[in-house]
């Protein structure tokens, strides 16, 4: 199905939940909407999905909505070139699952936000930038192998250390460090075998 015949089921669907005032069903429409927005790279309808989520969890109460729709506002503005708003919502991601000790949304958010800083040298080009993406990829990478196992699916565990260690490959990469650059990227290809 294309990507424009999917986002007008959506907001059909996102319509509906309105009419019958179902709050959680819409807020869960304006995340696929939003997701699906951004893989098409119009971030800003994507923000504005993601925003209409944030507010509807607000109102739902619901913590770890809020948690996400801040991670996919701070994904959007990422990719949008936005270093400060993204870290602005990745952080409040962060702080809103470790308030109510959410383990795995705590890796997402410590992993996303080593992302953007990643990005963020890209244009920097500064070893601030890679130190502070190596300190939180390193922190999520305690959190899986400290507190996830048995609480989250082995194969996720898996894909999680893959895409760590290769961020953090990427990272002893752009720093010249060779050898710890091999043994990071070779730890993620041996775990994705």
């Amino acid at each position: 199905m294309s990507s424009s015949r999917e986002i007008k089921q959506l907001q059909k669907a996102k319509s509906k939940a309105q009419a019958s005032k179902n709050l959680k069903e819409e807020a869960n429409i304006c995340n696929q909407l939003g997701e699906l927005l951004s893989k098409t790279g119009d971030y800003e309808a994507a923000i504005r999905e993601h925003q209409q989520e944030l507010t509807l969890s607000e109102v739902l109460n619901d913590v770890i909505g809020r948690a996400v729709a801040n991670r996919r506002i701070g994904e959007c503005y990422a990719e949008m070139g936005n270093i400060e708003a993204a870290l602005k919502h990745q952080r409040c991601h962060l702080v809103l699952a470790r308030s109510v000790r959410d383990h795995a949304e705590e890796q997402r958010a410590l992993a996303t936000i080593g992302r953007t800083f990643l990005f963020r040298y890209e244009s920097d080009q500064s070893k601030n930038s890679l130190k502070q993406a190596e300190d939180s990829f390193r922190k999520s990478l305690a959190i899986v192998d400290e507190r996830l196992g048995g609480t989250v699916p082995q194969r996720e565990i898996s894909e999680m250390k893959a895409r760590l260690f290769l961020n953090l490959g990427l990272v002893f990469d752009h720093l010249g460090e060779s050898k710890h650059c091999s043994e990071f990227i070779r730890r993620s290809v041996f775990i994705a075998e």
